[in-house]
C-alpha cells in the first residue's frame, strides 16, 4: 500500500467512566464495520469518537454524557499519537496530545500531555493546527479571520445520522457558505496556500502603496502651497554653487580684514550702500502692504461672493417652492368673486383658459420659464462657487507669502537702520555688508540642507513605493496563473467526483429511476447539495444512498488524485436510515466494501449499520463486538 498524504487512521479508541473503562475497540486500516441492533450505542461509539477527533456540536446521549474522557490512538501520516479530551456538553472542549502509542499513553504523566485549546491565541496553537502540521496539512483562513478546523473538516468525512437530508455536511446551524466552500476547496486540493499568501501579501502591498502614495501626495501638496522644489539633484546643485558663493566671499572678507582698503569702484559702492538699501526697504514695503491690499480685497471679495451663492441658493428653493404652490393651488376653482364676493357664472372647465378671467393658459410657457431660470442660477451659482475657490487659493498663497514679506522688510530696516543711525568708513561698510550676505549665504545654504534632507525622504519614498509597485506587478500576475491552474484543478476535482458518483449509482438496487439512468451529477458544497440529472429531491432513503454514495466517491477522488486533502478517512453512520429496505443496505454495504477494494493507498472507512449483510459478518471487516439493548456498547456503571 502507497502512503498519501495526508493520510488519518484510528487505531483504538477508549472511552472513561472515572477510572472505570466503559468502551475500549481496536480499528485497522481499510474497512471497519460496527454492527448492532437499534437503539443499542452505534452512533454514541460513533460520535465519541468524531468528538475525540475534535468534531462539535455533538448530540449527546445520556449514557455519553455520564462517561468522562475519550481516548484515542490514532496514525498521522504513518506517526502514531493519542487525543484525549474531556466529555463535557460545553463547547469548543480542549485537546491534550500525547506523540505515542496508547498503552504508554495510559501510563504516562500529566506533564507528558500537551495540552491544546480549540482555538488558537496570540500565544498558544489550537489543536487544529498542531494536527494540521502532524498530516503537512497547510493552514487555511475561513470565514472572518478564524482558521479551519478538524471540526469543519469532520463535518464532511463524518456522515452522521441524524444529516439524512444533508448529503455533504453534518447539520451545522451556525455555518456560513464562505466557510462551506472553503472547506471544500480545501478538501479537493483546489485551495492553494501559496495562492492564499500571495494574495494576503498583495493586499498588504496594496495598503502599503496606497499609504506611500498618500505620504507623497502629502509632501508635495506642502511643498507646492510653500514653493519648494523637492528635485533633489536641483538641490545638490544648488547647494554645491552656494558653498561656492560662500568660499569666494568668505575669502574677499578675509582679504578686505587683510588689507583694510577699497578700490575705488568698491569704495563707491560702499559708500551707495545706505541709498540701495533704503530703496530696497521702500520696495520691500510696497510689496508687503501691496500684498496685505491684495488679501484683504480678497477676503471682501470671498465673504461677498459667499452672500452671493445663498441669495442664488435661496432664489433656487423659491423657484422650486413656487413650482410647488402652482401645482397646489392651479386646480383651486373660484365660485366667488375674490374681490366683490359675487357668485360667478358657470366656470369654464378646460384646461386651456383660466376658469375666473377666461385667459388662455398657453402651451406650458409658465413651466418652461420656471426652468430657464433655474437653469441660469444653476449656472451663476456653479460660476460662483469656482470663483470662490480660485480666490480661496490665491488668499491662501497671499497668506503663506506675506510673513516672508513681512520679515524681509523687518531684516531691511535693521539693516538701513544700522548704516543710517552711525558713521562708518568705506571699508566699515564693505566689511559690513560682506558679512550680511554671508549670514544670509548661511543661512540659504542651511535651509537648502533641510530641504535636502525631505528630498532625499521623498526620493526613498518613491523608490520604495516603486520597489512595492513592481513586486505588486509580479504577485498579480503569479496569482492569475494559480488561479488558473486551480480553476483548472477543480474542475479535475468535481469530474472524477461525479464520474464515480455516476457509477456507484448504477450499482444501487434498480428503485431510483435517476440512478438507474445517471447520465449528470454534480455537488455544491456551498448550497450543501448533489444533484443527479438535475434533481436534488428524491425519497428517503434514496437520499441515505445518494449521501453515503457521494462520499464514498469523495474518498475515491482522493484516492485517484494525490493533491487532494481529504485524509483518506471517512465514517459512515445511517446505512439503514430512511425507511431503506435490508436488500438495498445489504447492496449499499457491498458497493462501499467493493470500492474500497480497488484502492492501492492507506486509506480507513468507519461505517455503522444494524442490518449487516451476512457476507460481512464473519470477515474481518467486522470491529468488536455486536451490540444489542440489553449489551449495549457502552458499559456504563452506577453511580
Amino acid at each position: 500500500m502507497t502512503l498519501l498524504e495526508p493520510t488519518l487512521q484510528v487505531s483504538r479508541l477508549v472511552v472513561f467512566q472515572g477510572g472505570h473503562v466503559a468502551f475500549d475497540c481496536k480499528f485497522h486500516a481499510g474497512v471497519n464495520v460496527i454492527r448492532g441492533r437499534n437503539s443499542s450505542g452505534k452512533t454514541t461509539v460513533m460520535d465519541l469518537l468524531a468528538f475525540s477527533l475534535g468534531a462539535e456540536n455533538i448530540r449527546w446521549k445520556p449514557e455519553a454524557l455520564r462517561c468522562t474522557a475519550t481516548y484515542v490512538e490514532v496514525l498521522l501520516n504513518g506517526a502514531v499519537a493519542c487525543l484525549r479530551r474531556e466529555i463535557d456538553e460545553a463547547l469548543q472542549r480542549p485537546m491534550s496530545i500525547f506523540w505515542g502509542a496508547m498503552d504508554d499513553a495510559l501510563k504516562a504523566g500529566q506533564q507528558l500531555w500537551e495540552l491544546y485549546p480549540f482555538k488558537r491565541s496570540a500565544h498558544r496553537i489550537s489543536f487544529s493546527q498542531a494536527l494540521f502540521d502532524a498530516l503537512d496539512m497547510p493552514q487555511a483562513q475561513g470565514d472572518g479571520a478564524s482558521n479551519l478546523t478538524m471540526h469543519q473538516l469532520l463535518r464532511v468525512l463524518y456522515a452522521d445520522q441524524p444529516s439524512v437530508h444533508s448529503p455533504i455536511f453534518r447539520l451545522d446551524n451556525f455555518d456560513s457558505p464562505l466557510t462551506r466552500e472553503m472547506v471544500g476547496g480545501y478538501l479537493g486540493g483546489v485551495y492553494d496556500d501559496v495562492l492564499y499568501s500571495a494574495q494576503l501579501r498583495l493586499r498588504e502591498l496594496d495598503a502599503q502603496i496606497t499609504k506611500q502614495e498618500s505620504d507623497l501626495r502629502s509632501i508635495f501638496n506642502v511643498l507646492g502651497r510653500s514653493g519648494q522644489s523637492p528635485d533633489l539633484e536641483f538641490l545638490n546643485t544648488k547647494i554645491f554653487e552656494l558653498e561656492e558663493a560662500r568660499n569666494a566671499l568668505s575669502a574677499s572678507l578675509t582679504k578686505l580684514k587683510e588689507e583694510r582698503s577699497l578700490p575705488r569702484k568698491e569704495a563707491n559702492k560702499a559708500r551707495a550702500t545706505a541709498d540701495g538699501l533704503r530703496q530696497s526697504l521702500n520696495a520691500a514695503r510696497q510689496a508687503e502692504s501691496a500684498a496685505k491690499d491684495e488679501l484683504a480685497a480678497l477676503d471682501l471679495d470671498i465673504s461677498d461672493s459667499h452672500l452671493f451663492v445663498k441669495e442664488l441658493e435661496s432664489r433656487l428653493r423659491s423657484l422650486d417652492e413656487s413650482k410647488e404652490t402652482r401645482t397646489y393651488f392651479g386646480n383651486i376653482q373660484f365660485r366667488f368673486c375674490p374681490s366683490c364676493l359675487s357668485e360667478l357664472p358657470e366656470a369654464r372647465t378646460d384646461a386651456e383658459h383660466c376658469h375666473l378671467c377666461t385667459t388662455a393658459l398657453g402651451d406650458g410657457r409658465g413651466d418652461t420659464q420656471l426652468l430657464r431660470m433655474r437653469n441660469e442660477l444653476s449656472i451663476q451659482l456653479k460660476e460662483s462657487r469656482s470663483l470662490i475657490e480660485s480666490r480661496m487659493k490665491k488668499a491662501d498663497e497671499l497668506r503663506v507669502n506675506i510673513p516672508l514679506l513681512s520679515l524681509r522688510v523687518r531684516k531691511l530696516e535693521q539693516d538701513y537702520n544700522a548704516v543710517a543711525n552711525s558713521w562708518s568708513s568705506d571699508v566699515e561698510v564693505a566689511l559690513e555688508e560682506t558679512a550680511r550676505k554671508l549670514g544670509a549665504l548661511d543661512e540659504e545654504i542651511r535651509q537648502s540642507y533641510e530641504r535636502q534632507k525631505l528630498a532625499s525622504v521623498i526620493s526613498d519614498l518613491q523608490k520604495r513605493r516603486d520597489a512595492l509597485t513592481e513586486e505588486s506587478n509580479r504577485l498579480a500576475e503569479r496569482i492569475e496563473q494559480l488561479e488558473q491552474k486551480q480553476a483548472q484543478r477543480k474542475v479535475e476535482v468535481a469530474n472524477t467526483v461525479n464520474g464515480a458518483m455516476i457509477r456507484l449509482l448504477k450499482l444501487d438496487l434498480p428503485l431510483q429511476p435517476e440512478f438507474v439512468n445517471a447520465e449528470t451529477s454534480n455537488f455544491d458544497f456551498v448550497d450543501n447539495a448533489v444533484y443527479v440529472n438535475g434533481s436534488r429531491n428524491f425519497s428517503e432513503s434514496s437520499a441515505v444512498v445518494l449521501r453515503h454514495i457521494f462520499h464514498l466517491a469523495l474518498l475515491t477522488a482522493s484516492v485517484q488524485k494525490p493533491f487532494m486533502r481529504v485524509p483518506r478517512f471517512l465514517m459512515l453512520d445511517g446505512i439503514d436510515d430512511g425507511g431503506m429496505e435490508k436488500e438495498r443496505s445489504h447492496r449499499l454495504q457491498e458497493i462501499i466494501v467493493e470500492e474500497c477494494s480497488t484502492y492501492e493507498v492507506d486509506y480507513q472507512v468507519i461505517f455503522a449499520t444494524s442490518e449487516i449483510n451476512p457476507k460481512l459478518e464473519k470477515t474481518e471487516l467486522v470491529v468488536g463486538r455486536s451490540f444489542t439493548p440489553a449489551a449495549r456498547s457502552l458499559d456504563v456503571r452506577e453511580a
